[in-house]
């Protein structure tokens, strides 16, 4: 179980140590593995200590070291409510729609709906529901009203609701394909989904 440092000093200090054994990883092998997941947890330290610049800074870094990396649904909604504190709201907004997409049940939680399990087809142990209980309660308490509200006001929208519904009926769908074409088809579908939300270029 991680233990979530109790104090400013702890976080820094944390923050400190795991971007130090990142770099030390990098220097040594040319490039970060990273098997316990450090990166993603440095969103949810950042996003504690509230300090938005340092958050910015790691958020290019992380962007530049981790080109091809998925993600994690604790991580972008750590991610999300940062751009949204920076006023960067375009971006948060597609963050949080990502986080949506990488776990179903995870906004309905923070914002207080609850939602059954989905009979879909779940890739991994992180879109399930039971993962909605790694949050860290350190994580949820530095939500603040208007932070939930925001949260609420997308998930709700016509746009959320719509690549939501179409991103279940998609994995429906693959939970009964097995030949291998179909379901390569069907996941470039899913990965489509948050390209219609960016803006429309003039």
């Amino acid at each position: 179980m991680f233990g979530f440092p109790d104090t400013e000093k702890k976080l820094k200090l944390m923050i400190s140590r795991y971007r130090s054994e990142l770099n030390k990883e990098k220097k040594d092998h040319g490039k970060i593995d990273d098997g316990i997941g450090r990166r993603y947890v440095l969103f949810w330290l950042y996003f504690a200590l509230n300090d938005l610049d340092k958050s910015r800074e790691y958020f290019e870094w992380y962007k530049k070291e981790f080109t091809d990396d998925t993600g994690e649904p604790i991580q972008k909604l750590c991610w999300a409510l940062s751009l949204h504190r920076m006023k960067n709201d375009n971006e948060a907004r597609i963050m949080l729609a990502d986080l949506m997409l990488s776990n179903l049940y995870l906004i309905p939680k923070i914002i207080g709906i609850d939602v059954q399990k989905y009979d879909m087809w779940h890739s991994s142990n992180l879109e399930d529901i039971d993962y909605v209980e790694e949050i860290p309660a350190e994580v949820i308490e530095r939500l603040n009203e208007s932070e939930i509200q925001w949260m609420n006001e997308l998930y709700q929208s016509v746009e959320f609701l719509r690549i939501r519904e179409q991103y279940v009926e998609i994995f429906k769908k693959l939970q009964h394909t097995k030949e291998i074409e179909k379901r390569r088809k069907l996941l470039n579908e899913s990965y489509a989904l948050l390209n219609s939300l960016q803006p429309k270029s003039s």
